[in-house]
């Protein structure tokens, strides 16, 4: 099986560009951790690691696998925000880094996401924070061991069985894809005989996403690869970032690319397994997520548009592309990812992790300034961004501790908040918003490099609203990488230090602040 010995599946490849599942990868002394993992899509010019970055993302509660949720009744609802979506959404942000997304080590209930190899917590995943345990030597290990068996993986396995699932799928997504054309149309039609509110529209939306998930049932090709299904999540995922209207339910889109690829692979024939990766990219041209998550396009599909990515001008083309089109797995090139840079995201309860590793800051340059074990991957953090934080506990959502927050701002890593109204305007939770507010401006007055941008700040409060604070973060990224190039196309005396990067992942400028965000 892939990724492990006979008997035993470790791996689970979506495509040959990811996301892929890495069961149990081991992390400090005993513990381990369930990773999802998708490659960078677009090649940097510079090879040397330390020029990589790794995008790690802690997610909240009800956010699994997409088999999992759909289980769930309570979960079945955001199933397009499952941690291989929410993969792919981080991706289509930053195209050019690792992205990481670590599984809670239980999801108690099936919805609440306990990070109990991070930190300590109860049941429901409500956080013990304690000045040492071990959160970030685990962190470094998972990258590590990570690292070794994205390598130790056979390129043949890959490529096979990742071809086999796409294949054995295509036939389910098409089927899925009819059925929302339909769903589509009858919504169509109501509309027109209907004054339906903006609330109802988008309850009808969610309605359509159930379904087709009903539909994109799990695919198990010859006993081996089980092969989840997402296309409309993945879709709707990446509209807000790719501008792109009307592609959800496009059943043309979707047989001009079967036919297209079908074409690519008869004129490649002759060619090797490994060149034959690269093919059609007429439905990745038009939604970038949906090429690597849309079984209607197979695994060559991802490989082939790496050099065309919607969220990228043509100039951005690496210079390396026909040496990723020769060898689809070029970004296991000298992987280390305990070497790259680091970007640490938390979602809702996936913040609990960033504030454990903001006490082990505390904890290893003040308390034991003597101990230089971690000094590599601490001075690789360039990034930390908490999004929507929340956990069901009555306090420590957010760090408020002068002290703590003094290190954090001394480590000189860029600090970045977003939020909606779900958590800092909830007057039964009157405790996040007085919370966040100490954490930000106390960090504004000890002058740390943060932003914050509250996001649907017109629009009730409403569970919806906290998971699409994902969408709202990657197009902020994406805004500020285009940002960038045009800042690189006017040349560099019009360039700005605090611009994010290539992958979004820097400080905006600092006129992004805006003082009337602040939590009331």
């Amino acid at each position: 099986m892939l990724g492990g010995s006979s008997g035993e599946r470790l791996c689970t490849p979506s495509t040959s560009a990811g996301p892929f599942r890495i069961f149990s990868v081991a992390g400090f002394q005993n513990r381990a951790n369930d990773i999802v993992y998708c490659p960078p899509i677009v090649r940097q010019q510079s090879q040397h690691v330390e020029d990589s970055k790794a995008i790690i993302y802690f997610g909240g509660d009800v956010q699994d696998f997409p088999e999992s949720m759909e289980t769930n009744r309570d979960s079945r609802g955001y199933m397009k925000y499952n941690l291989e979506n929410s993969a792919i959404l981080l991706r289509e942000a930053f195209p050019r880094s690792h992205i990481i997304v670590i599984r809670p080590v239980r999801m108690e209930f099936k919805t609440f996401s306990c990070f109990d190899n991070f930190v300590r917590g109860n049941n429901a995943g409500v956080p013990d924070h304690t000045p040492m345990n071990h959160a970030l030597q685990h962190l470094e290990k998972l990258l590590q061991n990570l690292s070794q068996r994205l390598i130790s993986i056979p390129e043949n396995e890959i490529l096979d069985q990742a071809a086999q699932a796409a294949a054995a799928a295509a036939a389910v997504a098409a089927a899925a894809a009819a059925a929302a054309l339909t769903l589509s149309n009858a919504a169509v039609n109501s509309e027109s005989t209907s004054a339906s509110s903006t609330a109802g529209d988008n309850s009808q939306e969610m309605d359509i996403d159930i379904l087709q998930v009903q539909e994109n049932v799990t695919v198990d090709a010859d006993g081996a690869v089980i092969f989840p299904i997402v296309s409309a999540g993945a879709t709707e995922t990446a509209a807000p970032i790719n501008n792109v209207a009307g592609n959800v339910n496009n059943g043309n889109n979707k047989d001009a690319a079967v036919n297209s690829h079908q074409e690519s692979n008869n004129q490649q024939q002759q060619q090797s397994t490994v060149k034959a990766t690269s093919t059609s990219t007429t439905t990745a041209t038009t939604n970038n997520v949906e090429h690597c998550n849309n079984s209607t396009n197979n695994s060559n599909d991802c490989a082939a548009s790496q050099p065309t990515l919607p969220t990228q001008p043509q100039q951005l083309r690496p210079p390396t592309s026909q040496q990723s089109d020769n060898n689809p797995l070029w970004w296991r090139e000298n992987l280390n990812l305990d070497k790259s840079k680091l970007v640490l995201i938390g979602f809702s309860k996936g913040c609990v992790v960033l504030n454990q590793f903001i006490y082990e800051f505390h904890y290893l340059k003040t308390l034991t300034p003597d101990d230089s074990s971690m000094c590599r991957l601490l001075s690789r953090i360039t990034d930390m961004y908490w999004l929507d934080g929340g956990h069901g506990g009555q306090k420590n959502t957010w760090i408020t501790s002068r002290s703590l927050l003094e290190t954090l701002t001394r480590m000189g890593m860029n600090i970045h908040v977003h939020l909606t109204p779900y958590q800092v305007q909830d007057d039964r939770r009157p405790w996040i918003r007085k919370e966040e507010k100490l954490f930000t401006e106390m960090l504004r007055r000890l002058n740390a490099p943060i932003t914050r941008h509250l996001h649907y700040d017109n629009q009730p409060a409403n569970l919806m609203t906290h998971f699409e604070v994902l969408q709202a973060f990657c197009q902020h990224v994406h805004s500020l990488n285009q940002q960038q190039q045009l800042q690189q196309q006017h040349g560099p005396n019009n360039e700005q230090p605090n611009v994010a990067t290539n992958n979004g992942a820097g400080s905006s400028s600092s006129n992004l602040l805006d003082a009337s965000e602040e939590a009331k």
